[in-house]
């Protein structure tokens, strides 16, 4: 989130392979996805990927408020690249997700975002 350019890419793959507890795939995912949002625009492709291996393992695992905040990761990477229909159908799918979770703080947050795109 510092925008730090210099990070060693490769050592994260190679923990997030090297991962043995099958709960923190999406965990992993997501945050290996976050941080290639923030180094550069060069890595969307990339980050995409990753969100889609955390929603993956979260719908596989019934991680539902990981699942919703995949989503909302997702809506953020077609914000950058300026699809707001996906990022609007990500961010709506990440809403509907929260208010069966009953989170509905986050519920409030992502629909005031849904309103601004």
């Amino acid at each position: 989130m510092s925008k730090e350019k210099n990070i060693e890419l490769d050592t994260l793959y190679k923990q997030a392979s090297g991962n043995q507890i099958k709960l923190l795939d999406s965990s992993i995912a997501r945050n290996i996805a976050t941080i290639l949002l923030n180094i550069d625009d060069r890595h969307r492709s990339e980050a995409e990927d990753w969100i889609e291996r955390a929603i993956e393992a979260d719908k596989k695992n019934g991680m539902t408020w990981f699942l919703a905040r995949d989503y909302a990761l997702y809506a953020e990477l077609f914000k950058r690249k300026n699809n707001k229909s996906k990022a609007k159908e990500n961010l709506t799918q990440a809403i509907k997700i929260l208010r069966e979770c009953g989170a509905d703080g986050w519920v409030e947050n992502y629909e005031k975002e849904l309103i601004e795109l």
